[in-house]
């Protein structure tokens, strides 16, 4: 049986200790077949980060459709209905270009690279504000 690029597992998840931070790397598209697998394994992240913080690392993110982006708006709903800071990392040009467009760049913590998110996350932790919503 030949392999389909929907078949490949689209997300990979990095882990910190419990309550501190996960990444989440969106590879490939966020539309309608996928967003609802990343949905699904955000809220089985939600209970291990109570009060930590969740990144998303959007740079191998190749398309994003208006499901792909309902679906970055209900995870952060549910990041702050259970006080988890949620960062984009890296989002694409054609992604970062919708959010501005639609002012959903007030809604969300963006960050131009995935290092620059974690150096974020990093010094947070160190101020005791990982978690914060601010």
């Amino acid at each position: 049986m030949a392999t389909h690029p929907s078949d490949e597992l689209a997300f990979t998840v990095d882990l910190g200790e419990p309550g501190t931070y996960a990444v989440v790397h969106v590879r490939g598209e966020l539309d309608w077949n996928s967003a609802p697998t990343l949905t699904t394994m955000v809220e089985h992240l939600w209970d291990f980060l109570r009060d930590g913080c969740l990144t998303l690392d959007l740079e191998p993110m190749t398309f994003c459709d208006s499901m792909g982006l309902g679906t970055l708006i209900e995870i952060s709903k549910g990041c702050r209905e259970r006080r988890v800071r949620l960062v984009l990392a890296a989002p694409p040009p054609s992604l970062r270009r919708t959010l501005t467009i639609t002012g959903l760049t007030a809604v969300f913590d963006l960050r131009d690279t995935l290092r620059e998110a974690l150096e974020d996350r990093r010094a947070d932790a160190d101020d005791g504000q990982v978690g914060a919503l601010g």
